[in-house]
């Protein structure tokens, strides 16, 4: 696996951490060339981590569709050949924050983690699957309930089989009816031209959300789509989210 760092200049003792997670088609270089993110890194003296959205295996003699477009959705799987690379959510939550705290100067305290589409996903069940780890959540254009949506359950069927339970536990929508912790700090943004609304089914989140009791920050961008343009966007105030709860600012 292959992370990147971005380390603000002139930091003063250990600085908080962000994680950015990558939709499909990405890497751990997409966010760093492409969202501008570094301008509020700096702003605000927030270490950021983007891994790869997936292990850089091949499951016989070419890539097929998962591979290529990296679909990891961030789950562990437990078919083969899938369960022995593709631990993408052990990786996450459990291996690189151990990398980062050993090798750079972070407050293992003071951690947040984000993503988009595919990403925001791996985010918001990485923070409803460990009740206060994070000390706050957003996601740009989340997949939101993927047990739900036909193109994806061929994918979670490759990770998991038939079994639909076992695909629930890696649906945030399904995962928020139990969720039992503290507040978690979520804030959403999507735009009203994207063109993958169907499959990321927000509105199955807000409705679990508010059945929960859960509070969520939801903004619907008009004129917005699913891409880069749109997430660079809005990048100030996803970071200005993030801040508060992990600068105290």
């Amino acid at each position: 696996m292959k992370f990147a760092v971005y380390v603000p200049d002139n930091l003063e003792g250990p600085a908080p951490v962000l994680y950015i997670l990558g939709g499909m088609s990405s890497s751990e270089q997409t966010f760093i060339q492409k969202s501008g993110f570094q301008r509020w890194a700096a702003h605000y003296g927030i270490i950021v981590v983007s891994p790869d959205v997936c292990p850089r295996v091949t499951f016989g003699v070419e890539k097929n569709e998962i591979e290529a477009k990296g679909l990891s959705f961030y789950v562990n799987a437990v078919k083969k050949p899938w369960n022995r690379n593709y631990q993408m959510y052990s990786y996450v939550n459990e291996e690189l924050p151990s990398i980062i705290q050993e090798n750079f100067n972070v407050n293992k305290d003071r951690q947040s983690i984000m993503g988009h589409s595919m990403g925001g996903h791996g985010a918001l069940i990485s923070a409803l699957k460990n009740p206060g780890k994070f000390r706050s959540v957003s996601a740009l254009a989340p997949v939101c309930n993927p047990s739900k949506t036909p193109d994806i359950q061929f994918i979670l069927k490759c990770y998991f089989g038939d079994d639909t339970k076992t695909m629930e536990e890696w649906d945030a929508t399904c995962l928020v009816a139990d969720y039992k912790g503290p507040e978690l700090n979520i804030l959403i943004h999507q735009g009203n031209n994207d063109k993958y609304a169907e499959q990321l089914k927000l509105e199955n989140f807000i409705s679990a959300c508010e059945k929960a009791g859960i509070e969520i920050s939801v903004n619907i961008e008009e004129g917005y789509d699913h891409g880069f343009y749109f997430i660079s966007s809005f990048m100030e105030q996803h970071f200005h989210h993030h801040s508060k709860f992990l600068c105290g600012s």
